[in-house]
């Protein structure tokens, strides 16, 4: 297969099995703050950590425990997953990035392999772009789809390349927030007045993830959202998140890139019911088109998925991503 000839053809769809493989392609490494080794959480793994529970209840779903915690105004579920996720990008992105002891992984190959295509992603993670920006082809002041406002820690630095693909997260980043409103002086009173911007900020915020992303620091902005308030929760009903200024913004933006595409290739997304009104809004603006599915279900997603959304050329190629990646990525055309 010619990468070169069909990387601007395609678009890549990222769910959590992308990231499956991450820590053993890094060596498993240690995360330093709790001794154990730092990986991408699985839903089991999260149900321990989150909740304190081996399984989940016979009449529930992950999504319905999420929900009940911040029912009950008890939101330190969601801390802990996105402690973890992001825990999981300080310790094993050094590894795998260009210049780390394992860079050359499946996840730099694929990168490098595929170097315009964009990639959207239901992740709430920064492993794709802390992996690109140490390869020199991204950064966040345009990388996410939208303009993002940055700091640098000094006037002498400043940005030099632009991204060649963007990063855009339908779901959100722990690393973006967005402000709707401004400060205005209104008179001589010296009062600062808060205004309504016609259009909002989005605002580079990398938390505790900032020694990733040198030489860009965090935009200083009056309207500070914390991590806990950039993303859209995994609960049942995401319609009241899909509204939020960043998602709408980077939903027309996929919009774009899903309408010029040749063939779409879903990486370890289950496509499941739960995110159904997140996901129908790509599926409409593909129709027609070739989706690949990247799973080791894919052959059962498939079958369900062509007898729901018929319009749409399904594909399967019923692999993990490692395997997919080290065996050429059957099912691109």
């Amino acid at each position: 297969m010619n990468n070169s000839s069909t990387g601007e053809q395609l678009l890549f769809l990222l769910g959590a099995g992308f990231n499956v493989d991450a820590a053993s392609e890094a060596r498993n490494p240690r995360a330093l703050s709790s001794g154990r080794p730092a990986k991408y959480p699985l839903v089991n793994e999260l149900i321990k950590s989150c909740f304190g529970m081996d399984t989940v209840p016979p009449d529930k779903s992950i999504e319905d425990l999420f929900q009940d915690s911040i029912d009950k105004d008890k939101r330190g579920s969601l801390k802990t997953l996105y402690d973890m996720l992001m825990e999981a990008d300080y310790y094993i992105s050094p590894y795998l990035k260009k210049g780390g002891s394992q860079q050359d992984n499946v996840y730099t190959k694929f990168l490098r392999d595929f170097p315009k295509a964009p990639l959207l992603t239901f992740n709430y993670d920064s492993l794709p772009e802390i992996l690109l920006l140490a390869e020199g082809t991204w950064n966040p002041e345009d990388g996410y789809g939208v303009p993002v406002q940055v700091s640098y820690p000094s006037a002498k630095i400043i940005n030099k390349y632009k991204s060649l693909r963007p990063v855009i997260h339908l779901h959100g980043s722990l690393c973006v927030y967005s402000v709707a409103f401004d400060l205005k002086r209104q008179d001589e009173s010296g009062i600062d007045m808060l205004k309504y911007k016609k259009e909002p900020d989005f605002i580079f915020d990398p938390d505790r993830l900032g020694n990733c992303f040198v030489p860009f620091k965090p935009a200083l902005h009056f309207g500070y959202k914390n991590v806990l308030g950039r993303v859209i929760a995994p609960i049942p009903n995401k319609a009241k998140g899909l509204k939020k200024d960043f998602i709408k913004s980077i939903y027309r933006k996929a919009a774009e890139f899903l309408h010029s595409v040749v063939q779409i290739i879903v990486i370890g997304y289950s496509f499941n019911k739960y995110d159904h009104v997140s996901y129908a809004p790509l599926l409409a603006d593909a129709a027609c088109r070739k989706i690949l599915v990247v799973a080791p279900n894919a052959d059962n997603m498939v079958k369900r998925l062509s007898k729901e959304h018929p319009c749409i050329q399904w594909k399967a190629s019923s692999w993990s991503f490692r395997d997919w990646v080290i065996n050429d990525y059957p099912g691109i055309t």
